[in-house]
């Protein structure tokens, strides 16, 4: 049946040029006006159309004043009736018009609602088949038309079909709205959006409505600033038309201006998203520095509790008496102050470390805004964000030298009170030989003295 389909549509213009002014064509329907006597050219297509008739809305053949069968299609015979009705969407997809404004007049509806032109389609006042070699203009600009007529269906935010074609509703705040208030575009006459000289195309608009196969996350977004530009720009346009024209046919002439002012909403949300990522780059580079920092005191803050673990094990010179005890604990108290010291000197060199490292990324942060982003905001939060991190580095090594010298307060404690414990041995071993070892001690004192000394300049 699909095969035959061509040359059902060959028969209908045969017959319709072989009947010429006995027939006539009137809203998809071919009517027999007089009779005529057949001939074998006739009979050729009108048996065709006969033995097909299920695919026509509805098909009546008289012949010599009676219902015909395929018996009575014979040349010599007089046709008195033939009435044919075309299914246009089913059946045998086709129709006649009588030029190209009949055409867009009868399925302007259709057409909007988002069915296509039917398969093939003639027009009798121009002698004009579709499936010829000649693409009519008006065509090719349907096509441009009906891909916007798509797409702003599918963005809008209400679409409504009418007896003439549809109602697009879009519900977005403009620039200068207190709140959101619905615009409403009404598209039902395709004649009148096709004498628009020129449609702007839709190029990667029509991108809008779906995710790309990678996964488009913000296209919801784009959907928004492009209703925003359609918003305001056709507003502008209403405000300065001075014509008659309908707010559908000022769209779609200026759908350029559009465009335009979408890709220029689009850029600066590229720019704005662009400084939000790298503002999130920042913040999160900037408290990873500042918890490295918080982490070297953190670090001697914990390595430091040995200190009051040792003060309280001085006690325990309360209770010695002999060199042996008084060794083992000055020994225990020295190593632990050894220790201690060479972990903070570790920490220091760890500090130095995380400085340079944080210079460096910064440095690296700052080139990259000025050559891509050229924000000053970003630029000054950038300088806060370093400052901060200086300050607290600052802040750090002050606390370190503090306790630099706190890892040795217990020795010169254990010292202290080694003296003032034992003091009366002290002066007695002095008294017993003050020539031989005095100087001994007093080089030996001087000596501790400077190296404490030293340990707490560094």
């Amino acid at each position: 049946m699909i095969a035959q389909q061509p040359d059902l549509f060959n028969s209908c213009i045969s017959l319709y040029k072989l009947f010429g002014a006995n027939i006539h064509f009137e809203n998809g329907k071919l009517d027999l006006t007089t009779e005529v006597n057949l001939t074998d050219e006739h009979i050729v297509h009108l048996t065709n159309l006969f033995n097909n008739r299920r695919q026509f809305r509805s098909f009546a053949l008289e012949i010599d004043w009676c219902e015909a069968s395929i018996n009575d299609i014979v040349a010599g015979r007089e046709c008195n009736a033939l009435k044919v009705e075309f299914e246009l969407y089913a059946g045998n997809s086709f129709s006649f018009y009588k030029n190209e404004h009949d055409l867009f007049s009868k399925l302007s509806s259709f057409l909007i609602q988002g069915k296509k032109l039917p398969e093939r389609y003639y027009f009798t006042d121009d002698d004009y088949r579709s499936d010829g070699d000649t693409v009519l203009p008006a065509i090719i600009k349907l096509k441009e038309l009906m891909e916007w007529i798509k797409f702003l269906t599918a963005i809008s935010d209400i679409d409504k079909h009418t007896n003439t074609g549809v109602t697009l509703y879009f519900f977005i705040k403009g620039e200068d709205d207190k709140y959101a208030k619905p615009l409403e575009i009404s598209i039902c006459n395709i004649s009148e959006l096709l004498k628009i000289e020129d449609i702007s195309t839709v190029e990667d608009i029509s991108k809008l409505i779906s995710k790309d196969e990678h996964g488009n996350l913000h296209h919801q977004d784009r959907q928004s600033f492009f209703k925003l530009a359609l918003v305001d720009t056709l507003k502008k346009l209403v405000a300065n038309d001075t014509t008659e024209k309908s707010n559908t046919e000022i769209l779609f002439t200026h759908l350029d201006k559009v465009k335009s002012a979408y890709y220029e909403h689009y850029e600066v949300f590229i720019h704005n998203f662009a400084i939000g990522e790298f503002q999130q780059q920042v913040e999160e580079k900037g408290f990873d520095y500042a918890e490295k920092v918080s982490s070297v005191l953190n670090d001697i803050q914990i390595r430091l509790y040995a200190i009051p673990i040792v003060l309280v094990s001085l006690g325990a010179l309360s209770k010695v008496d002999n060199a042996y005890s008084y060794f083992f604990v000055i020994s225990g108290v020295v190593i632990t102050a050894l220790f201690n010291y060479w972990m903070i000197n570790d920490q220091i060199l760890r500090l130095k470390q995380i400085e340079k490292s944080c210079s460096f990324t910064f440095d690296k942060l700052k080139n990259q805004c000025a050559e891509k982003l050229e924000s000053k905001a970003m630029m000054s939060n950038l300088d806060d964000i370093v400052n901060n991190i200086k300050i607290r580095i600052t802040d750090r090594n002050t606390k370190i030298k503090y306790y630099k010298a706190l890892c040795w307060a217990p020795t010169l404690i254990a010292l202290i009170l080694l003296v003032v414990k034992e003091s009366a041995s002290i002066e007695k071993l002095f008294s017993f030989n003050l020539n031989i070892i005095s100087q001994p001690v007093m080089d030996t004192l001087k000596i501790l003295y400077l190296i404490v000394r030293l340990l707490l300049i560094n």
